[in-house]
């Protein structure tokens, strides 16, 4: 399968129903060697693919909480992608406090 670009790659193990596990291993496969996760926007990418629908996608942000624990993204750069204003209509509050909650919950687990 030939990828190409980051959101396609999210989609792709959205709809196979990729394990968390099974995902960072084909996203590490996809992407070259030389670029950071955090210059790619991972966290940007999973944030708004997650926020997509009536509520967050729960699939979806386990790979967030996978990458956050696996130090793929850094801390910093799910912070700053939670709190980047957005005019896309599907990112509300409730949607953002389910995102700070599952920051929450890796932080507190470390």
């Amino acid at each position: 399968m030939k990828v190409v670009n980051l959101k396609q790659a999210i989609l792709q193990a959205w709809k196979e129903r990729w394990s968390d596990y099974q995902w960072a291993i084909n996203m590490k496969k996809f992407f070259p060697k030389g670029a950071t996760w955090d210059i790619l926007n991972l966290a940007d990418a999973l944030l708004e693919q997650a926020m997509i629908g009536p509520s967050p996608n729960p699939l979806i942000l386990s790979y967030l909480k996978y990458a956050i624990s696996s130090q793929m993204v850094s801390y910093s750069s799910v912070l700053t992608a939670i709190s980047k204003p957005s005019g896309h209509p599907c990112v509300r509050p409730p949607h953002v406090c389910v995102c700070v909650c599952v920051c929450v919950c890796v932080f507190c687990n470390m």
